[in-house]
């Protein structure tokens, strides 16, 4: 693969200043479904978008009406638009355009977040202005008192509250700005002088916000240290500083940096080094990032890269953390074996142990200077699932989505709770290259479902993750292995059992 240039998230746009065109809104009623065969299925990649976007796309999930809305920022999607919001209603199998904004134009950057289920709020970068969107009842407006805007960030807290912070061109000034009015009004504060790029997280068990940027810039930016900066919510759309540490020290070059805050605990995620030896890394803190202990690295494969990485809390379970990365060897013409998109989590009660990293990529994923990152949407159907929004080849690229659950074909039948742990023989055996293999736990709790060849080594992960009480189906597909017989070992608990089945090709 041709080699990867880094360059920190500061996103420069080539316009300048105020864009002298009005933007508007336009809904599609009813949606436009969009005629894409979701031929991927049976590898797990469904595709969202046929064409490649301009900028990072993000989104959310609306529990009223079970629903993944995604901000995609594309002028092919509808012409003479420079963003669509697509939106899927059955976990991604198929999307419709739901609504859009002219004219066409690049957008560097966009944010979704879910402020109540009449306020999912699309964030975007036009040019250097920022504008605000409530995708459910399409107010829209300019972020009106800087129009020279650098970076920024956005989260939104329990009482529907939204606070944004805004990295001003040419100043190194971090603004804070609170809102209990969608964006129309904001309370106002400065953070520093002297730092760079905030990135933003809540707490996902109350209204403690953490951000974290570069301070005390050094000539490169990327080699300063990183401040964790506490926040409380005192009222709606007004917060006050609980104090600061800096847990990252100046000196190593630190491409990305993410926080990830909840129960009381805080994960602040970040890769260091350059191309051919970075590492993403998390340093972990046990008392909402006051006090951090030592750091460790995630997923480091040798000869690769680990990079372009998102995370963000989950609650199923005991709860914990989801994070999805690229990993790159950097070799060779890029494919699904050089280029992979994978998924690993941490449990609450065991916060610096990351589970064994599961490749969730059927396609490799493309790294591009529109920032490419991967994006996660954590959404609590009936089943409670994470996707993952990526970019991938091969050419033309598209944007693909993967459900964790989908991915590796797990189904839960919500009309039995069963009362004792079991694993099915698979059906039907022997398989090519597809079989059924049935589960049940009958409580909530970690499972980890995987395949071994006949000399014991692992070739495959199937389930790896905390599930509630139930009874689990999963379509496992074998296309990737040789005929041969191989063993499955269920583990949840203190129960472990295995079982033999037979590939046939």
């Amino acid at each position: 693969m041709k080699e990867i240039l880094f360059f920190l998230f500061i996103f420069l746009t080539t316009i300048s200043g105020s864009i002298a065109q009005t933007l508007s809104v336009q809904v599609c009623d009813p949606p436009i479904p969009l005629s894409i065969t979701n031929s991927d299925w049976s590898n797990g990649d469904l595709i969202v978008s046929s064409t490649q976007p301009f900028g990072r796309p993000s989104g959310v999930f609306r529990t009223s009406n079970s629903t993944i809305y995604v901000a995609v920022p594309d002028t092919n999607l509808q012409a003479s638009h420079c963003i669509s919001i697509v939106r899927s209603t059955n976990n991604g199998v198929s999307w419709a355009i739901y609504s859009g904004v002219t004219p066409a134009a690049e957008l560097p950057k966009t944010k979704m977040v879910n402020a109540g289920s009449d306020s999912i709020y699309c964030f975007f970068q036009y040019g250097t202005s920022v504008y605000i969107w409530n995708i459910v009842n399409n107010s829209f407006h300019q972020y009106a008192e800087y129009t020279n805007i650098r970076d920024w960030d956005v989260v939104a807290s329990s009482t529907h509250s939204l606070y944004f912070f805004v990295d001003v061109n040419n100043s190194n000034t971090i603004y804070r700005r609170g809102s209990a009015d969608g964006g129309f009004t904001w309370s106002t504060g400065t953070v520093t002088s002297t730092g760079a790029i905030p990135r933003l997280a809540m707490s996902g068990t109350g209204d403690t916000l953490i951000l974290n940027y570069y301070n005390a810039l050094t000539a490169d930016t990327g080699s300063s240290a990183i401040v964790n900066f506490k926040y409380r919510e005192s009222s709606p759309g007004t917060i006050a500083s609980l104090g600061f540490t800096t847990p990252i020290a100046a000196g190593t070059f630190k491409d990305q940096f993410l926080p990830v805050l909840f129960a009381g605990k805080e994960w602040l995620f970040y890769t260091t080094g350059t191309t051919g030896s970075i590492d993403l890394n998390c340093i972990q803190s046990n008392d909402n990032g006051v006090t951090f202990g030592s750091p460790f690295t995630i997923g480091s494969l040798p000869s690769r890269d680990e990079y372009w990485f998102d995370a963000t809390y989950f609650t199923m379970g005991t709860g914990g953390v989801d994070l999805i990365y690229y990993s790159d060897s950097l070799t060779g013409t890029p494919s699904n074996s050089s280029d992979r998109l994978y998924y690993t989590y941490i449990n609450l009660t065991t916060p610096t142990t990351y589970g064994t990293p599961v490749q969730i990529s059927q396609h490799w994923p493309f790294w591009s200077s529109r920032l490419f990152i991967p994006s996660i949407i954590e959404y609590y159907n009936s089943a409670g699932d994470m996707g993952a929004l990526w970019v991938g080849g091969p050419s033309p690229y598209k944007l693909y989505w993967d459900g964790y659950n989908l991915t590796t074909r797990i189904n839960n039948n919500k009309t039995e709770t069963p009362d004792k742990y079991s694993l099915s023989q698979n059906y039907p055996n022997p398989f090519n290259p597809v079989t059924k293999i049935n589960f049940s736990i009958p409580k909530n709790g970690f499972v980890t479902i995987k395949i071994y060849d006949i000399l014991g080594k692992e070739v495959d992960v199937l389930v790896n993750k905390e599930y509630s009480a139930g009874v689990y189906s999963i379509d496992y597909d074998g296309s990737k292995l040789s005929s041969g017989v191989y063993f499955y070992k269920l583990c949840s608990g203190n129960f472990i059992e295995t079982k033999k089945m037979m590939l046939v090709k």
